[in-house]
């Protein structure tokens, strides 16, 4: 009779080691898509910071007697435009990997429940046998 509750024991252990990793893994995909969000909100800030930082250097350089849009006055235009480029993008890809990471262990996740499920399964089958050979032949 102890078997009987063990391979009961076994399958439900293993069923709430399957729906554990079944909902981690929707955990993770909603901050994985979380994740992009912020990034992209955070990359919009960083574009919107810029332009406001490049119309004060083209007004600072208009102020200051530069002849705008030619010369070292376009260079640092230039220069400034690319930065905050290389800003945004450097935003963008921190978020895109921090989304990934979040999805992998989703992932990792939902294969432990799925090994969890399986171990019970096994256990449960295992001790249904003992069970059954112990009724047979006991």
């Amino acid at each position: 009779m102890a078997e009987a509750f063990q391979a009961a024991g076994n399958l439900i252990s293993g069923i709430g080691g399957y729906e554990a990793g079944r909902f981690n893994k929707r955990m993770s995909d909603t901050e994985a898509v979380e994740i992009e969000r912020a990034g992209a909100i955070e990359e919009g800030r960083v574009r919107d910071a810029a332009r406001m930082a490049i119309g004060e250097q083209v007004a600072a350089q208009g102020s200051n007697g530069f002849a705008q849009g030619t010369g070292s006055a376009l260079d640092a235009l230039t220069q400034s435009q690319v930065n905050a480029t290389l800003d945004a993008m450097n935003v963008r890809q921190q978020a895109a990997q921090r989304a990934r990471a979040a999805r992998v262990s989703g992932r990792i996740a939902l294969a432990q429940g799925n090994n969890a499920l399986t171990a019970g399964m096994v256990g449960a089958a295992g001790n249904a046998v003992d069970w059954a050979s112990k009724r047979k032949y006991g």
